[in-house]
């Protein structure tokens, strides 16, 4: 059975789990409808990007 030869400190333990951190959700308004996107994406309620128009709704109606 694998047993540590020595006690692993406080900081140590610390500084291997470090990289185990969850970074917040960064959120930005969409500038043609308002609503909150991730940058650099693509608008899934307006579809737009940069200004143009890239996603066309695909209206079931027509």
């Amino acid at each position: 059975m694998a047993v540590p030869k020595r006690k692993i400190s406080r900081a140590t333990r610390g500084s291997k789990r470090i990289h185990k951190v969850l970074t917040r959700l960064q959120l930005v308004s969409c500038t043609h409808c308002g609503s909150m996107i991730r940058p650099h994406t693509i608008c899934k309620a307006c579809g737009h990007y940069r200004g143009r128009q890239i996603l066309v709704a695909n209206n079931p109606s027509s």
